[in-house]
């Protein structure tokens, strides 16, 4: 067992609660904030813009620096933006704390999995990746929903509390067991254009579609939940835990696919996704009867699945293009993914707002359409 790739997992651990633990809490935050379930939405627009912003332009601008002691500083901002979030009482200062938390939450992933490749052979990156990843998925697993448990119970404020915690530990594990005397090697190829090689741009797409795609019912999984099932309060942290599940399925299946080839393997993905995006907005539409919560929690499971699936096949052959550009290309990689959730998130409200909740899905369906016309003109795997 490598503890050092262990530790590596409290990063995406951390980020991963602290991005969605919101989402468990939209109807009780949108009540004590006194704005609408939409409005709510846009902070987690917010917080994923932010992090697609940022996430480049820091990952260029501290591109000298040591990555381990990079990532425990961020650690660091996480647990301290998080304490402010559980104090703030208006929705403006919350806006401005998420904005600020997306831009430093942005470089846990790239600077976490870059350490993690540079610890292995070549042809173990993709299970390197996904063995760090594990970590993302745990969050959807245990963290978001205690987090939904811990706000419901004792008040939103108490979940972003707990996610700080998280955060602080993360600190302390990463800064005890990580490698320490990893840094960027090749500075002078380290630029936008080296982490931009081959299909690189095509892929980092891919991710953007696909996290729009999943993001547009996600992104508001608390109301899904309800309206689908009449679930609610703490019952919404319970099934949450299926998203968990999902991922701790999706990513060595991912690390396997990628066998299959990148455009194979992708577009295997992105189909379950564009079905599994029809079966949410079946279940809101229609009486399923006894079938409802089945349906939900497959949908929910399977998708996930089919999103942290795609992690490592990206990122993987994101590394084997950009070479000692790799933060960055992960960095931009992160940029398409917070993007693909913000608007995600965004449309996702205006949709809401225009025909109703019962029609995210079709919206994520059609984004996934989307997304298999782009993988078919990546190359053709040798």
């Amino acid at each position: 067992m490598n503890f050092r790739l262990i530790a590596l997992c409290f990063a995406p651990f951390a980020f991963g609660t602290s991005a969605f633990v919101l989402l468990g809490l939209i109807a009780p935050v949108a009540s004590d904030l006194s704005v609408t379930v939409a409005e709510i939405g846009y902070l987690q627009a917010a917080f994923a813009l932010s992090c697609g912003i940022g996430g480049p332009f820091l990952a260029r601008l501290t591109s000298h620096m040591n990555r381990k002691k990079l990532l425990v500083f961020v650690m660091f901002i996480l647990a301290v933006l998080n304490t402010a979030t559980a104090f703030a009482t208006s929705f403006t200062f919350i806006l401005f704390l998420r904005l600020g938390t997306g831009m430093f939450a942005a470089l846990t992933l790239p600077l976490a999995t870059t350490i993690a490749v540079t610890m292995v052979a070549e042809d173990k990156r993709a299970s390197a990746i996904s063995t760090v990843l594990v970590g993302y998925t745990i969050a959807f697993l245990l963290g978001i929903p205690l987090g939904s448990m811990l706000g419901d119970a004792f008040g939103w404020q108490t979940a972003f509390g707990f996610t700080a915690a998280i955060s602080a530990v993360g600190l302390l594990t990463i800064a005890l067991l990580a490698p320490p005397h990893v840094v960027a090697v090749n500075n002078s190829s380290i630029n936008f254009s080296s982490a931009l090689s081959g299909d690189n741009p095509r892929l980092m797409i891919t991710s953007m579609l696909i996290f729009f795609a999943t993001f547009s019912t996600v992104s508001f999984i608390g109301p899904v939940i309800t309206a689908t099932s009449n679930i609610n309060g703490q019952g919404i942290g319970w099934v949450q835990i299926a998203t968990g599940v999902g991922g701790i399925v999706g990513l060595p299946l991912g690390a396997r696919l990628s066998k299959l080839g990148v455009r194979n393997a992708l577009l295997c993905l992105l189909t379950i996704t564009c079905i599994t995006q029809v079966l949410f907005s079946i279940g809101m539409l229609f009486d399923l009867a006894m079938f409802t919560l089945l349906t939900l929690l497959l949908a929910m499971a399977i998708g996930s699945a089919a999103l942290f699936a795609s992690l490592p096949i990206i990122q993987a052959k994101l590394t084997q293009n950009a070479g000692a550009a790799t933060t960055i290309a992960f960095a931009l990689n992160g940029t398409m993914l917070y993007l693909g959730q913000g608007l995600g998130a965004f449309l996702a409200a205006l949709v809401i707002n225009t025909f109703g909740i019962e029609y995210l899905g079709i919206l994520g369906a059609l984004v996934a359409v989307i997304g298999m016309w782009n993988v078919f003109a990546l190359s053709a795997e040798r």
